[in-house]
């Protein structure tokens, strides 16, 4: 987040310098810089709204696993949180821009395993490890 953050601020601060040096600036580039800061300013922006935290806990008998901003304060309730004895199985997705963690439950209502999806973007292989061998 202090990386985007970063680029963000030198993105502003080129806008300000392009306007203050705009004499500099020849008049048939002037408009295509300042769209393509503005562009790469909301593609940082929209990085830093849809960025998340991912924690996964487990206790022994319950195994939790929260997703929230990092900048989000209080009380930062579970997105899931179920009984160790439920869990079925434990998969990691791939794809080009984002990892999901796949969570099959039993549950008590139905014969078919609950499947919860959970975006983890910055979760590594070495971390996915660490989360299969808490449950053995």
């Amino acid at each position: 987040m202090r990386i985007l953050m970063a680029l963000l601020v030198i993105d502003v601060l080129l806008v300000i310098a392009g306007c203050i040096l705009k004499s500099y600036i020849h008049e048939n580039i002037e408009w295509p810089l300042l769209s393509i800061s503005i562009i790469i300013f909301l593609l940082i922006l929209n990085n830093i709204i849809r960025l998340r935290v991912f924690h996964f806990e487990n206790t022994g008998a319950v195994f939790s696993i929260k997703s929230y901003h990092p900048i989000k304060t209080g009380v930062v309730r579970p997105h899931i949180d179920y009984p160790v004895n439920r869990l079925r199985a434990l998969k990691m997705k791939r794809s080009m821009m984002a990892k999901i963690v796949i969570i099959e439950v039993n549950s008590q209502q139905k014969e078919t395993p609950l499947r919860i999806k959970v975006k983890a973007s910055s979760i590594s292989d070495k971390d996915y490890v660490r989360m299969i061998n808490s449950f053995v």
